[in-house]
């Protein structure tokens, strides 16, 4: 038989969990009341092992990705590539918190569930909390306290945006030094990245265990809502995302001086193979002939900018990101302040650039210290990150779209100045040769 991947593993786990906690809520049984009590501590001390390993894991990442991204010029096409990203990202997380209230408005949970939930996440999230209500609230203050004045202290108080800043400052610094040094303190935090990521792997083997008894543990105290909350996720994370997908059209078109109709005809190849393997980088070739073919876009357009964004530029993080955040801290009744939504956006969108390669076939867990930071339990990001399988193919449709969408904006000069020369060469009268001017 062909081996079950992490991710089967984890939703048969997420499956198994569930259905017999809410047999055990609803039947009061004596035997799955004693099995809550021996999953309980295995679900604490898994979630503990991720938490303990996730935040080293995503400095030595930052450090090491902006220090040999140092090296490495791609001039003036690859700033702008960067920025169009960065502003991408920034609007995406916007656009999914302007939203997700909206929606989460609609939604009715049962009272009884939510004080369980809530009870149940006290003391999970106390010392979270107690961080982020201690976050200062004026707009000086919180820049005032932006970098940290102790990194011990910031680490275990969960302020990871500071730490995050200071070790892109640290990359920074490196790529200053002489190359010698450069290399080797390149090369020693890109080594410890990658013994932290073998360190999560290990971890990560349990996600099973991990999962069935934080989801046991969970449906055992609320029972059936449980799934109710779950499902939620998935209409309202993949209905953001396909408005954000669709708001892209308009926005390519009117930004890239190309027709809609033009730019949905290039991106139906590349949005099959998306939908069918929910992978971005199968989509390419779809992609780069789409765009040559149908958009005419220049070689700068489909061999630099695509091939980056199918690597690095994925605008489904903020918006899943934020749809849990906001979703979770709506269950549990915990409050989320301007100054804290806005940490969380941007260390999300930093995370997005440097994202360490989680093994394939697991659920993703690079933003846990973002989610510690805004006082949300951790236990309920990880149960709802099981249930990805569908919003994943909205999230590959929409990063699909929005590779295209990209290349279609920052070639837009360049495919102007084209069109111009060549109207200027179609004007030129037949045989005309041009006139050779020569000094005395």
């Amino acid at each position: 038989m062909k081996r079950l991947s992490l991710t089967t593993w984890s939703i048969l786990a997420l499956a198994s969990g569930l259905g017999l906690g809410i047999l055990g809520h609803e039947t009061a049984s004596p035997a799955l009341q004693r099995l809550g009590e021996w999953t309980t501590p295995l679900g604490s001390i898994w979630v503990s092992a991720l938490q303990l390993t996730v935040l080293p894991l995503v400095i030595t990442h930052v450090v090491a990705t902006i220090s040999g991204a140092g090296t490495k010029s791609v001039g003036k096409l690859g700033v702008r590539t960067f920025l169009l990203f960065l502003a991408m990202l920034l609007a995406a997380g916007l656009f999914a918190i302007f939203l997700t209230p909206i929606f989460l408005s609609r939604l009715s949970f049962d009272p009884n569930t939510v004080a369980t939930l809530n009870a149940a996440a006290t003391t999970a999230t106390d010392g979270a909390a107690a961080a982020s209500n201690s976050a200062p609230v004026s707009v000086s203050d919180w820049l005032s306290h932006l970098l940290p004045t102790n990194l011990v202290e910031a680490g275990v108080k969960g302020d990871i945006f500071p730490l995050l800043l200071f070790a892109g400052f640290f990359g920074l610094a490196i790529t200053r030094l002489p190359e010698e040094r450069h290399l080797l303190l390149t090369n020693i935090f890109q080594a410890i990245a990658d013994a932290m990521l073998q360190l999560v792997r290990w971890i990560l083997v349990a996600t099973p265990i991990g999962v069935f008894a934080l989801t046991y543990g969970l449906a055992l105290k609320t029972g059936s809502s449980t799934g109710g909350v779950l499902g939620a996720y998935i209409v309202l994370d993949s209905a953001i995302m396909l408005l954000f997908t669709m708001l892209l059209y308009p926005v390519s078109a009117i930004g890239g001086r190309t027709r809609i109709s033009d730019f949905a005809r290039a991106l139906v190849p590349a949005q099959l193979v998306a939908v069918s393997t929910r992978s971005s980088l199968a989509s390419l070739p779809a992609l780069v002939e789409g765009a040559r073919d149908r958009l005419r876009l220049p070689s700068s357009g489909t061999s630099f900018v695509l091939p980056l964004c199918v690597s690095t530029f994925k605008v489904n993080r903020p918006i899943s990101s934020v749809v849990r955040l906001m979703l979770v801290a709506h269950i549990y009744g915990i409050p989320l302040r301007p100054t804290t939504l806005t940490i969380f956006l941007a260390t999300v969108t930093i995370l997005s650039f440097t994202a360490p390669g989680i093994p394939k076939n697991g659920p993703g867990f690079k933003t846990i210290p973002a989610y510690i930071a805004a006082g949300v339990p951790i236990e309920a990001i990880i149960v709802i990150q099981t249930v990805e399988a569908i919003p994943d193919i909205f999230k590959t449709l929409l990063n699909v779209t929005a590779d295209m969408s990209a290349a279609t904006l920052l070639t837009r000069s360049e495919r102007s100045e084209r069109q111009e020369t060549q109207v200027e060469s179609s004007a030129a009268p037949e045989g005309a040769t041009p006139v050779e001017v020569t000094s005395a």
